[in-house]
Order: structure tokens, then C-alpha cells, then sequence
């Protein structure tokens, strides 16, 4: 029990730290028990307000901790060694530590056929890609390597931008953050933001603002970005700075930029497992429920957490 004093004001919040004995490693347990005690937050409404206090970080890019509110979702993490953090009057369960491939799973996915789950773990791969360096990698054959693409298309992106006047990365920053400010919270948000910014698309093409490959190319990156929503924060911020770096440097910055990409997820670590292992069991040689996923019959003679080595069951 937390007990919260401001002022006059007196609230005592309840808060639970919830693991499966046997599968989470008891000095993980500890360290989380520990630092949540040592929390003072002023207010504590959700179990995300505790980020500050387990991994203090100035700058970061990515969080390696999740949230749900479906008990299936939080009862096959806790039998993966995973450790849960309620709180009492909030629905969501923050889940720790959480791995970058986990982003694109869904509990759905255990539902359907392996081929089509892992078609479309794929597709998310894809599309998260996709919305980071679509938009830098055009700039930087459009501006510093033209020679690279197709002359038909080449044309028509230089007549396209003779009736604007603004130049091409320009252009392409002030597209990528109206889209990302016609944004809203609420319910229908999304819905609502798409219709606005195909209106407002359309206007600008029609007064000659805007040319139509640029539109082109930031709505597709703002669009698959949907597809991974747990990651939306990230790769916003990331497909800003490539787009500068690739706008400023050409193909050095665009590789720059995708290293320090690289970098920024590579140096996030939870708990002492690293955010972007290569396999979701870090010490195992090889998954089967990656990026793809296999079968049944193939998972369920793997048994495993994510603290220890997997051994195939005998």
C-alpha cells in the first residue's frame, strides 16, 4: 500500500507485484520489489507512472516495458517468467521486461495457422521499417543520387517539384509534421486525423504547395506506422531524424542514422535482458517463435522462460 500526502490531500493506492515462483528469477523480483518501495511518485493513478523509477533515463528512445488489459495476454506472460505490476483502479498491467520483437506479436497470432501468423509478423516488420526510412530514403536518392532511379519516375518528381516552392526535403519535413500534428487521442483519433489529412493533402496539391510524390510518401510512412501502435512514439522520433540526417548529409547521414537507430535500441536493457536480443530467449540457439512462429508441436517440446536456457523437453 502506497500512502500519497500533498497539502491537505490523502490518498492511498494499492499496488501488487506479480510473478510465477519457479519461472521469474527471484533476484529480478527483488530488484523490482526493492526499487518500487524506494518510489515516491506524487500521484500514482497507473502502474506506468513506476517507469521513472526502474529504468531512470533521462533520453529514451524506446521503453522495455509493455502494457495489456487482457487477462490472457498477462497470464501467458507471467508463465514466460515475466513479472506484472498492478494497480488498484487501473485496467492495464505493465509487463517487464519486454522485448522488441514482442511489439509485433499478438496474443491473436496463437489463434491461426503458423504460416499466416508469421506472414503477417513479417508484414509488421516490414511496415515498421517502412514508416522509419521511407521517407529519408527518398530524399536522399531524389536530392544526392538521382542517377539511381528509374528516369520515368525521375521526371516526374522534378516536374512535380518545379510547381512548388519549396524544395524537396523542406517539403518533406513540413508534410511529416502536419501529418504528425493532425494526430489526435481520442477513440476515433486516428480515423478522424486520416480524413483531415487527405483533405488538407489534397488542398495543398490543388494550390500547387505541396507536390504529389512527397503526400505520396509520407502518408505511407504515417500509415504503417499504425500497424505496430505499441511502437508509435519510437518510430516517429526516429523517422524524424533520418529524414533530417538524410536531408542534411545525403547517404552519409542516411547511414548514420540508421546505425544510431541500431544504437538506440541495441543499448536498452531491462532487468539484465537486453530489449533487442536477437531471439525472444536470449540464450537459446535458435527460436521457434520468433519472427516467424513454428507449430504446436514444435513449441510445446521447447518448454522455456526467458531467464534460462531452453532444453528440449525429454
Amino acid at each position: 500500500v502506497m500512502e500519497v500526502r500533498q497539502g491537505d490531500c490523502e490518498m492511498k493506492t494499492e499496488y501488487a507485484v506479480c510473478y510465477c515462483k519457479g519461472k521469474a528469477s527471484p533476484a529480478a523480483v527483488e530488484r523490482v520489489k526493492e526499487t518500487l518501495r524506494r518510489a515516491r511518485p506524487q500521484m500514482l493513478l497507473d502502474s506506468s507512472y513506476f517507469v521513472p523509477w526502474l529504468f531512470p533515463c533521462r533520453v529514451r528512445m524506446a521503453s522495455p516495458v509493455g502494457y495489456t488489459e487482457r487477462p490472457a495476454v498477462a497470464a501467458a506472460k507471467l508463465c514466460e517468467g515475466k513479472i506484472l505490476i498492478l494497480v488498484n483502479g487501473s485496467p492495464s498491467a505493465m509487463i517487464l521486461p519486454t522485448l522488441f520483437c514482442e511489439n509485433f506479436e499478438c496474443l491473436d497470432d496463437y489463434a491461426q495457422p503458423a504460416f499466416f501468423a508469421s506472414f503477417l509478423r513479417v508484414l509488421k516488420y516490414g511496415a515498421f521499417y517502412l514508416s522509419i526510412f521511407l521517407p529519408g530514403a527518398f530524399v536522399c536518392l531524389a536530392v544526392y543520387l538521382p542517377e539511381l532511379m528509374p528516369p520515368q519516375l525521375l521526371f516526374k518528381i522534378e516536374a512535380a517539384e518545379r510547381a512548388t516552392p519549396l524544395p524537396l526535403f523542406a517539403e518533406m519535413v513540413v508534410v511529416i509534421l502536419l501529418l504528425e500534428g493532425l494526430r489526435m487521442p481520442q477513440t476515433l483519433g486516428h480515423s478522424v486525423s486520416l480524413v483531415a489529412a487527405i483533405i488538407i493533402g489534397d488542398a495543398a496539391i490543388a494550390t500547387g504547395l505541396m507536390s504529389t510524390p512527397v503526400i505520396l510518401i509520407a502518408a505511407v510512412a504515417s500509415i504503417a506506422v499504425f500497424v505496430v501502435p505499441s511502437l508509435y512514439e519510437a518510430a516517429t522520433i526516429f523517422r524524424l531524424l533520418v529524414l533530417l540526417a538524410a536531408g542534411i548529409a545525403g547517404p552519409v547521414g542516411f547511414v548514420t542514422a540508421a546505425l544510431a537507430v541500431l544504437l538506440a535500441l541495441t543499448r536498452v536493457s531491462a532487468l539484465g535482458v537486453p530489449y533487442c536480443a536477437p531471439l525472444p530467449f536470449p540464450k537459446a540457439g535458435i527460436s521457434q517463435d520468433g519472427v516467424t512462429r513454428r507449430t504446436y508441436r514444435t513449441l510445446s517440446a521447447y518448454p522455456f522462460t526467458i531467464w534460462q536456457k531452453r532444453r528440449k523437453a525429454p
